[in-house]
Order: C-alpha cells, then structure tokens, then sequence
C-alpha cells in the first residue's frame, strides 16, 4: 500500500507499506506531492503542474500537464487510463499598476476534463471561487462547491453544482444549503454526499450533517442525524461510509451505509482515514498516528523522538455551572508548578481533541519547560449544537470566563501556581489573546496570532457579515451597545500585559490592521510589545520559514516574560 503523509518533515511525503513490513519505507524521488489517488498497483499523484503515475518503486509516467491556474483537481484511474478534472482560472493577468474597482464583478473560471481518449477539453464555465471537485470512478460525473460570495466567510455560504460529462449541463444539486463544507460523487456516480447543514438561522453554530443524495436531485437523505462534529469521512464502496465524529474531547469513528442502517465500526474509534476494513490509520491519547494493516500496526516516521510528550483531559465547571472540559499537554517530567501556557483555539466553532499526535504542535513549548493547556470553552464543536451556540451574544465574557475557572482547576490540581499564566492563540484565539489581557489581570504574558479587536471594522473591512449578524447582532445602523460590548478596541489602554502579535499581510478574515492597532496603542502606552509582519501569508501561516519563524518568536517571547 502507499501513504502519503501531508506533514512530512523531507521532501518525499510519500511512503510504502508492504503486507509484512514493519515501517513505512520513503518512495524516493517524487518531489512535492499535493495529492494521491490509487490506480490498481500504481498510483496517481499530483506533483506541481503535472499528474504523474508512479509504480510503489517510484517509477513515473508523465500524463498530464495542468494548465496555468489550476486550483482544484481530481482524478481516477480507468480501463481506459486516468481520467481528471480540473477548475482553472484563465483570465487574463491583473495590471498590478490598474484602479482597483468595487464592486467588482465575478469572474470566470474553466473546468476543464482530461479523457485519455478524447484529450482535454473545457466542459463548462463556473463562477469564480468554485473549488472542491470531486468525481465518480469513470470520471464520468462530477460535482463541487460554489461558495455564494467570493470572500472568505465564516457561515462558508454555498450550493453544491454537478456536471455529467456526456450531457455536458451544469446542474443544481442543492438549492437550500446554507453552509456548504464538501462534497463527494459515489464511486459509481449513483449520487454525491454532501457535509453541509440547512440552518438559514444558525448556519454557523450548528453542526454539519451528511447527506446522501441521488443523482442529480432525489429525495435527500440526513445519514449522521444532526449534532455531531464530523472531523473526516469517506468511501469503503459505493454503498457505505466511514465517518470519524469528535465526540466531546474524543473522536469516534462509525460505519453509515447509505440506506440509513448505522454499524460497528471494528476498528481503533479513533481513526484518522481508511483505505478499507483492514487498512486505516488511526491516533489516540495513547498512541501516535498508526497505520494498521490487518493484524499488523505501523508507527509513522519520526513518532519515537516524541515518547516524552503526552495529554491528559481536565473537567471543571464554568462560574455558571457549566460544565466544561480541557486538555493539558506537557513533558512526562514536567515538574509541578511549571508555568502554563493557555491556548485558545479558533473559531470559535473548533474543536479540541485528546491525541497525543496534537502534542507535538507544541514541543517547542513543552520542551522548554511549559505546560500547554487548551479550553474547549463554550462555543467549541463537538459538544452538541446547544453548547455550540453558548457564546452567541456574550463572546469575550462567559467563553473567558471558561478559560479563567479552568485555570483555577490547574492551580487546584496543583500543576502550577496562580501566577505562572500566559496565554496565545490565532484567529479567534488571537482575539480572547487580547480580550484576557486587557479586561483580566491573569495572564503574565500573550501572544496574539492573526487576531482581531473590533468586530464591526473588521466586517466592514472584509465584507463578511455573516460573523457578527451571528455571533453579535444583526448589523444596525446606529450601531447598539450589543454591537461593540465584546470589542478589545475600548479596553486597549488597560493592557500592561507583554503582547507580541503576529500577522500576515494578506489575510482577507482578521486584517493585518488589527494587530497594528493594537501594536500602535500598547507602544504609545509604553507597554513592552512587538510586532511582525509576514508578506505575502494569509490568515495563518503556511510558508515553512514562516512557520519556524512565528515558532521561534513565540517560544521566545514567553521566556523572556514567565520563565520555566
């Protein structure tokens, strides 16, 4: 079998496991690989511009030569060769030096489909922002995501699309959707699952379903019954699916055959992907990512240098009784009152999951002496959709209130002392970052990645909407006290907190103007802060340099202000 590891730390990422072997041995020579499909004893793969099938040993024949501008690709492999999908922007070049026009209208983009008899040809032309192609085995049918703006938004507004190849017509496979996550064709094309909910009032804090619906508009089916966070799934065949769900702190993994009848999964619950029944990869509070083959478990590379790095789960109740829960990542020699670092993850509708594969995000930090402790407070995923929506109207105030009582739970526990705090986080994290540091005195240290401080600016400045009108309230004009009581923007000449920031300069969700704001103000103020600016990255940092950089100044910044 072959494994394509995405986080691979050389330039192979992808790896053989043959049936007796005990590791994962590297395919030389493949160069960057974006993405794998199985193609009987070979595999196709995608490498830069190119789709290329590779033997196990590495052997490459070259197929296809992508156009500039693709974006989305999928592909499968026939009796008559590979056949591909593609969507490609072929417009024309932007002047750089040229006025920049708003409104502007929407451009758009060619989906292109590659039969080894026929050639490439283009199929049809789809609004820009389409993406998320999917196809049936014999590439015969396809279906993908067209996102209602071109902005990025937080309710992800959207309707999935479907062309048949030989009819050659655009169809609507969904008219109701209101956040649209991904779409998959069947194997053999008989229909499309589709991640998605049909709340046009919470489109945003209620949990997606799986739907199955019949080519191209039969009666939908819900498979997954609402509620539930879903983390990943795909095919075992035609007729069934493995899902694998985030059940509070715990992933769960569950067999959904498309008539509706649910069965036991025998594999590890807590499994990442499936190649079928006996293959798949799974990764728990005990174990690192493992592949099982059979009888037969395979550690990925590199796991063993991680043995000291473990997680443990905490329970508390907020100051209102709710209860919540929490995961503590540290160094099995860690001693009792080394500092904390609180992390607050984004969103806020995310989730917090109890591996210890999510550990090694942090050795940098557990390594030089912290522990890190990560809230699922109120408003994370996987708690139902009532839990979900718990911090609609109070953002900043009773979800801070969840990471402050769990911070007490530490310091009860005896881990660390009151006063041995700090705190980071990006996107919405970067904003509680702030929130922490300017209306408590608990934190000792922040660092805010890609955060944000006022809400209706940023709404203003991105074009979503769908955030506030959520999360907030309705935007109104005059704006009510509703509108700005969760901003940082009033509380910024409270922080005496150290607060480095972190941003990139092209992020179109939380705009770079937002941490120089922040920046502007605590440096007026005299308060010890930085800030750096990455060209070029957006709302998270995907470039590796860029990566071990913010890493660096983040493990530093912490230690110049709460020594282990």
């Amino acid at each position: 079998m072959v494994v394509h590891l995405s986080a691979s730390r050389d330039d192979t990422c992808v790896h053989r496991l043959g049936p007796t072997e005990q590791c994962l041995r590297p395919i030389a020579g493949l160069g960057d690989v974006d993405a794998i499909w199985p193609a009987g004893e070979c595999f196709l793969a995608r490498v830069g511009d190119e789709i290329r099938l590779f033997s196990t040993e590495g052997k490459a024949n070259d197929l296809l030569v992508l156009p500039d501008g693709t974006s989305s690709v999928a592909a499968s492999w026939t009796d008559r060769g590979a056949c591909v999908s593609a969507i490609v922007d072929d417009g024309p070049e932007q002047d750089p030096e040229a006025p920049v026009l708003s409104p502007a209208p929407r451009q758009s983009v060619s989906l292109q489909v590659y039969d080894p008899v026929k050639g490439s040809e283009e199929a049809a032309r789809l609004p820009s922002g389409c993406r998320g192609l999917s196809q049936s085995q014999d590439g015969k049918r396809i279906a993908w995501l067209e996102p209602t703006n071109v902005i990025p938004e937080e309710a992800q507004r959207g309707q999935f699309r479907g062309l048949d190849v030989e009819e050659g017509r655009v169809i609507a496979l969904t008219t109701d959707v209101s956040q649209a996550r991904r779409v998959s064709v069947a194997p053999d094309g008989s229909g499309v699952v589709m991640n998605a909910n049909v709340s046009s009032e919470r489109p945003i804090t209620t949990h997606l379903d799986l739907w199955w619906q019949p080519w191209p508009q039969g009666d939908r089916r819900n498979l997954t019954g609402g509620g539930l966070q879903i983390e990943n799934w795909g095919w075992i065949d035609a007729t069934r699916l493995w899902v694998t769900t985030l059940d509070g702190l715990h992933r769960a993994t569950e067999i959904f055959p498309l008539d509706g009848k649910k069965e036991t999964w025998a594999g590890s619950p807590a499994t990442i992907a499936v190649a079928n029944e006996d293959t798949y990869a799974f990764g728990d509070m005990a174990q690192y990512p493992t592949i099982v083959v059979g009888k037969n478990q395979v550690g990925v590379p590199q796991s063993q240098i991680y043995d000291e790095l473990t997680v443990r789960t905490v329970a508390w109740s907020a100051s209102d009784g709710l209860g919540i829960e929490g995961v503590v990542y540290e160094r099995m020699d860690t001693p009792e009152g080394a500092p904390v670092l609180v992390r607050a993850h984004g969103g806020p509708a995310g989730g917090v999951e109890a591996t210890r594969g999510e550990a090694v995000r942090h050795r940098h930090l557990l390594r030089a002496g912290y522990r890190v402790f990560e809230p699922a407070f109120r408003g994370s995923t996987g708690f139902g959709d009532d839990f979900l929506a718990a911090n609609i109207g109070c953002q900043g105030e009773k979800d801070l209130d969840d990471l402050l009582t769990g911070m007490d739970r530490l310091v009860e526990m005896g881990l660390t002392d009151a006063d041995r705090f700090g705190i980071f986080g990006g996107s919405y994290g970067g904003y509680l970052t702030l929130r922490g540091v300017a209306v408590t005195d608990r934190f000792r240290v922040g660092v805010a990645l890609y955060g944000f401080i006022e809400n209706r600016r940023m709404t203003l400045e991105t074009g979503d909407f769908t955030y506030e009108d959520e999360y907030i309230a309705p935007v109104t004009w005059p704006m009510e006290r509703d509108s700005v009581g969760s901003d940082v923007f009033s509380h910024l000449h409270e922080i005496d907190t150290p607060t480095l920031l972190l941003h990139g300069d092209q992020d179109p969700i939380c705009t770079v103007s937002q941490s120089q704001i922040v920046y502007g103000a605590l440096r007026h103020r005299g308060v010890d802060t930085g800030l750096v600016v990455y060209p070029g990255e957006g709302h998270g940092f995907r470039k590796p340099a860029n990566c071990q950089d913010c890493a660096q100044r983040t493990l530093g910044w912490f230690l110049k202000y709460l020594t282990p």
